[in-house]
């Protein structure tokens, strides 16, 4: 383990002294998982998920309920 320095904004010394309270945690046991948490990768489903964030921002304008009724949307030929 290293022992290091950070210096932190008031505001962020007190959200975390708070969270370290509220869990019976000490303040550098609530960093290092806090830590941890935040550099910690993301699960492989969750970083497909991201690279989709496209998925649903469109309207079907036309054709009514397409994602529900896609199979007559799709099968009829003016499309």
């Amino acid at each position: 383990m290293r022992r290091m320095q950070v210096q932190i904004e008031e505001s962020t010394y007190e959200a975390l002294r708070r969270r370290a309270f509220e869990r019976r945690r000490s303040l550098a046991a609530t960093v290092r998982e806090l830590l941890e948490e935040a550099l910690r990768p993301a699960s492989p489903r969750r970083r497909r998920l991201k690279d989709f964030k496209f998925i649903g921002a469109g309207a079907s304008k036309r054709r009514g309920r397409v994602s529900v009724e896609h199979d007559a949307a799709l099968g009829d030929e003016r499309w």
